[in-house]
């Protein structure tokens, strides 16, 4: 996500203005929003593309206390579209692609390596190319909707679903995306602009789904992120401070790299190809034309370079058929308690190792265990735990309606330490 507020609104073709103030306004916080936490963030952060004022994705986010969604509960997102909600149909991801194709405009010279590979990165661009859109982001400050930021995209299929990051989309309130048409002879490039509606988003693999109502669209072809060599060439595709189908090329500099986003590990593919603000939702391509990671992150600190991360998109194809069809991922199972982390070291300043709960979700199944605000979780299925990450671990492998043991110390009314230990049936994740 590039941030249009923060002296880069020259980049923009279509920038908008605010006339008070001239300081674009903070984007607003959800309902119910997560307890603050009391450490500080690490120096070396991982953000979204070099997101800007507001919009970065801080992978690791090794201080988040949330083990709940904690937010509004609805069965379907207030973004999801109409035509959707009044629709029986179901795409799936092979209804989508279906169509999709890397040649819709190679030019007749294109020259290819024996393996079937571009040999050329500007065959591959001018074949790829208008499946990659500018998304530009917007918050309503006194009732008008304010530019805030820009993105990228990747078209899924032909009549307007489009794949990017939940952090280009979070918290915003509403979305254009212009796509690029570029004729095959000529070369001229013409754009169009539509207004986009919020389908579905994951804050878990920092994923989203917009809709825009388009047809005969250029769709990406969606690899196999997991044929992909150390070595391999790749070729980034997006807006970097609002410059528009901007390419850098690199290789693949490593695989499996475990870049954690709220305390869930995503597999990311690590390259050297520069990555910058905007570039977040963009696609890495292999030399065949197909999609293989989403842009998202970048390192940003005194000590490194050229270290950009992108999801691998076999890691994005688990959650886009919810995404599409429900909003959010199903089957997730969630506890529902909001917390601080207080570690081990914490014991000598008299605080009691464990996770402190600051609020519980009342519309959860949680709320009728015993579990009360206060108490300090020390153990889940007998593993002791400090952190949201250990949680999320012995988590992994259950569902929706599973039980946990979770023990906890409560004060009594004498300031006495009590240990208890009861059951919590797990409920489904919904929304973010």
């Amino acid at each position: 996500m590039y941030d249009n507020n923060n002296g880069y609104q020259q980049f923009y073709t279509d920038s908008v203005t605010p006339t008070e103030p001239t300081k674009a306004p903070k984007p607003p916080r959800r309902k119910n929003g997560a307890a603050k936490v009391l450490a500080l963030i690490a120096a070396v952060a991982i953000v979204g593309g070099g997101a800007g004022f507001g919009g970065a994705f801080i992978a690791g986010r090794a201080n988040s206390a949330i083990v709940s969604s904690n937010e509004n509960i609805n069965s379907v997102p207030s973004g999801t579209t109409s035509e959707m909600l009044e629709s029986n149909t179901t795409p799936t991801l092979n209804d989508l692609q279906s169509g999709a194709s890397i040649y819709h405009s190679v030019n007749s010279d294109a020259e290819y390596n024996s393996d079937g590979t571009f040999m050329y990165t500007r065959d591959l661009v001018s074949a790829v190319r208008d499946s990659i859109v500018y998304i530009q982001v917007y918050v309503n400050y006194h009732g008008e909707d304010i530019l805030y930021g820009s993105g990228s995209g990747i078209i899924l299929s032909s009549d307007g679903y489009i794949l990017t990051n939940n952090h280009v989309v979070e918290d915003m309130t509403s979305y254009t995306v212009q796509v690029s048409s570029t004729d095959p002879k000529s070369g001229t490039v013409s754009t169009k602009d539509y207004d986009a509606e919020l389908v579905g988003t994951d804050s878990d693999t920092d994923i989203a789904i917009l809709k825009i109502k388009a047809s005969g669209l250029q769709a990406a072809v969606l690899g196999d992120s997991d044929s992909l060599h150390l070595g391999d060439d790749v070729v980034i595709i997006g807006n970097p401070m609002g410059l528009q189908t901007s390419v850098s090329k690199g290789v693949v500099s490593g695989l499996n790299r475990q870049i954690s986003s709220n305390d869930r590990a995503l597999s990311s593919i690590q390259t050297d190809a520069a990555i910058n603000s905007g570039n977040s939702g963009g696609a890495m391509f292999n030399m065949y034309g197909e999609v293989v990671g989403v842009v998202n992150e970048k390192l940003i600190n005194d000590y490194s370079e050229n270290l950009g991360f992108a999801i691998t998109i076999n890691e994005a194809k688990t959650v886009i058929d919810d995404l599409v069809n429900k909003g959010y991922v199903t089957g997730r199972p969630i506890l529902g308690f909001t917390c601080l982390e207080i570690p081990e070291d914490m014991r000598r300043y008299g605080m009691i190792p464990g996770l402190r709960i600051t609020d519980i979700e009342k519309d959860l199944a949680i709320a009728d265990s015993e579990l009360v605000v206060g108490d300090t979780i020390t153990k889940i299925n007998g593993e002791s735990v400090t952190t949201t990450s250990q949680v999320s671990a012995i988590l992994k492998d259950k569902k929706p309606g599973d039980s946990v043991t979770v023990t906890v110390i409560r004060l009594d009314s004498l300031g006495r330490e009590r240990e208890y230990s009861f059951d919590i049936v797990l409920s489904e994740k919904v929304g973010q």
